[in-house]
């Protein structure tokens, strides 16, 4: 099935609220806290988690950074150690391992978004975690699998404190709203990842599709930088929620209200992702490109 051999995990971790202002987590964690039953198993324990309990009372992403990207050392221990995402990474880090030496954990970290995600899968390119979300993505065909290469950006995440992991990216949704669909599509995409992780904890697993479409994160594409007394630009209507489909060079990306148009002048076609996210305006992010490609080369390459 996979080059690294499975080996079973013992405590699986739902994450909700990691960012304050994505209420479906928060929402679903709190129920399943009332409801412990209906996220249980019987070959792991299932533990809940809310991410940023203080982000989450404010209803903002973060307090001092975003703690989705707090979790290297040089961040947990190093000159930002006393901000408050800092020293909540610290907890979760020692949540996950207290107890739990020498067992497995696995982590579902679950996040909403403004772009038209539709249900993503957002892992690295581990091949027990690919494995696991091909898996779930079979049980769900409508889902996309979004990976990153090893790095210091996906090493960041809260996922990544565990032994394995899966980010949940469910929309498109405005930030601190509880949407109804939203909240059974996501409880759906928890439920279905709790029994692929179950099936293979059995040892009842099939080789993945070779062919399976996935998402390699390429790069980011920013706004373009324009002086004060300026329109600024924004992402184009031919491109605006247009995430996962090809964007050739040529198409038009931004535009101002003076009617200025910027193509894409990448050398190859790329694929769209969280197109015009609301989360990512303070950093200037207006999109990120992947290249799609087979499963079985992703992991070739890896």
């Amino acid at each position: 099935m996979i080059d690294t051999p499975y080996i079973p995990f013992d405590t699986v971790f739902v994450v909700g609220g990691t960012h304050g202002n994505e209420r479906t987590g928060v929402t679903l964690v709190q129920h399943w806290l009332l409801n412990p039953a209906e996220v249980q198993r019987q070959t792991f324990t299932t533990e809940l988690l809310l991410g940023n309990p203080e982000a989450i009372q404010k209803n903002v992403r973060f307090i001092d950074r975003d703690l989705n990207r707090s979790f290297l050392s040089q961040y947990i221990n190093g000159k930002t150690a006393e901000t408050h995402e800092s020293a909540r990474a610290r907890e979760i880090v020692a949540n996950l391992q207290s107890g739990h030496t020498g067992k497995r954990t696995f982590a579902i970290d679950l996040h909403t978004t403004t772009a038209h995600m539709g249900i993503t899968l957002i892992t690295n390119t581990d091949p027990v975690n690919l494995a696991i979300a091909a898996d779930v993505q079979k049980r769900l065909p409508g889902a996309r699998i979004y990976c990153f290469a090893d790095s210091d950006r996906i090493n960041s995440c809260l996922r990544a404190a565990a032994d394995g992991g899966i980010g949940v990216e469910i929309g498109p949704i405005p930030q601190g709203v509880v949407r109804h669909d939203i909240l059974e599509i996501t409880a759906g995409v928890v439920q279905e990842i709790l029994d692929t992780l179950e099936a293979f904890n059995e040892g009842n697993y099939a080789p993945p599709d070779p062919d399976l479409p996935v998402y390699l994160h390429d790069r980011q594409m920013l706004y373009p930088i324009t002086p004060a007394e300026t329109a600024p630009f924004f992402i184009h209507q031919a491109l605006e929620g247009r995430d996962y489909q090809p964007l050739a060079p040529g198409q038009p990306i931004f535009q101002d209200l003076n009617g200025q148009v910027i193509c894409y002048e990448g050398g190859d076609t790329g694929y769209p992702v969280f197109i015009n996210e609301a989360a990512y305006y303070y950093e200037n992010i207006a999109f990120s490109l992947t290249r799609k490609m087979p499963l079985e080369s992703l992991l070739a390459t890896g």
